[in-house]
């Protein structure tokens, strides 16, 4: 077991237990945000056939005088013009044979005849061009190519399945009655939603006792391809997950170099990959976002790295990285990061506030004027 690693070393570390990934074809109405599990290849040219990029007259551009003979439009099989002779076409429809330029229907027949309004054959895709790779992430763009390509169905990563438990015997279901000294628990609900946003299928479990026993239990009881837990990671005497996962699990890495966020755990419990997240809400995200996201799906990241000027004082973190929650906007061209709440791992609100993090190295602070790393939330 690696202690004390950088977040970087954490992924790496996680990485080197893989999760087992396996395919599934699914209609293309259901692919969005789905990820290709193999190459895609074009079943046809594209476009098919030469078409009219402009609604006019479909002529022959050495032809100085015409005559109308016909019209053409999109569905329609291709035509036939010969010299002097136009068709009145639409946007989309196939070019008649012995045609080889457009007049704009603005211009009137014997306007000016454009070559370059014409859609060639495969100048888009030929067929059998690889064009969506294995990892594409499937935006509504790439959907629309899918359907180009003639693709009715895709193969796709089957959504890993991921148990989430929270733990703690100061957790209260929202909806329920707080009794003095609870509080309501709320990481499993935020976790979910991440775990959906980057292709998951979370697996809602009851919260968990601090007991050994009870912790057990659940364990042993899940059906999933990954295990993320919140809270009980630390050194107290009642971090169950630690402790549990010290005497009957394996565990890999154990605190990270950030702040917040310092002691999550990663390992298997049984076979099964285990990230055990801290139990402060703003941590937890946290931990999930840098390192969690990265391993489970390292196609769909949940921000972007930018550098951004800084319009307050924020204070870094010995020997860690420090993720301070800032808000990024654009001004005069440039980004620029504020601060709107106290940075408090317990605040959440912290994370509603503001859309991104400051990256400042272990030891650095930073002042106003200061341009500096950040993570700009997607």
């Amino acid at each position: 077991m690696e202690t004390l690693v950088t977040i970087e070393r954490a992924i790496e570390i996680a990485r080197q237990t893989a999760m087992i990934q396996t395919s599934e074809s699914i209609p293309l109405s259901q692919a969005h945000n789905r990820i290709l599990s193999q190459d895609l290849t074009s079943n046809v040219d594209d476009p098919p056939f030469d078409n009219s990029a402009m609604d006019g007259w479909a002529v022959r551009s050495s032809d100085h005088e015409r005559v109308e003979i016909s019209t053409t439009a999109a569905g329609s099989p291709p035509s036939k013009i010969g010299e002097g002779q136009a068709t009145r076409i639409m946007t989309g429809a196939p070019i008649p044979h012995g045609a080889d330029a457009i007049v704009l229907i603005e211009d009137g027949l014997h306007g000016k005849a454009h070559t370059n309004f014409i859609r060639h054959q495969g100048e888009n895709l030929s067929k059998g061009t690889v064009a969506l790779r294995a990892g594409q992430i499937m935006t509504p763009a790439a959907i629309s190519l899918a359907a180009t390509m003639g693709h009715a169905t895709i193969p796709v990563r089957v959504k890993p399945r991921v148990a989430v438990i929270s733990t703690g015997n100061e957790l209260v279901t929202p909806g329920e009655e707080l009794e003095a000294g609870s509080i309501y628990e709320s990481n499993s609900y935020g976790l979910c939603a991440l775990l959906e946003k980057i292709g998951c299928t979370p697996i809602l479990q009851e919260v968990v006792v601090d007991s050994l026993d009870a912790l057990r239990t659940t364990l042993d009881s899940l059906e999933c391809d990954v295990i993320l837990t919140s809270g009980g990671v630390s050194m107290g005497d009642f971090d169950y997950v630690r402790i549990l996962m010290e005497e009957e699990g394996t565990i890999h890495f154990w605190k990270v170099a950030m702040r917040p966020g310092g002691p999550p755990l990663f390992g298997t419990w049984k076979g099964t990959p285990l990230f055990g997240l801290p139990g402060n809400p703003v941590s937890s995200h946290l931990v999930f976002t840098m390192i969690v996201a990265p391993w489970l799906s390292p196609e769909a990241p949940l921000g972007n790295n930018v550098r951004v000027l800084l319009k307050d004082t924020v204070k870094g973190a010995p020997g860690k990285v420090c993720l301070r929650r800032i808000q990024i906007s654009s001004e005069a061209e440039q980004l620029v990061a504020t601060t709107h709440t106290h940075q408090g791992s317990g605040n959440i609100h912290s994370m509603v506030a503001h859309n991104g993090v400051t990256l400042l190295p272990p030891d650095t602070s930073a002042n106003p004027g200061d341009i500096i790393d950040a993570l700009w939330f997607l």
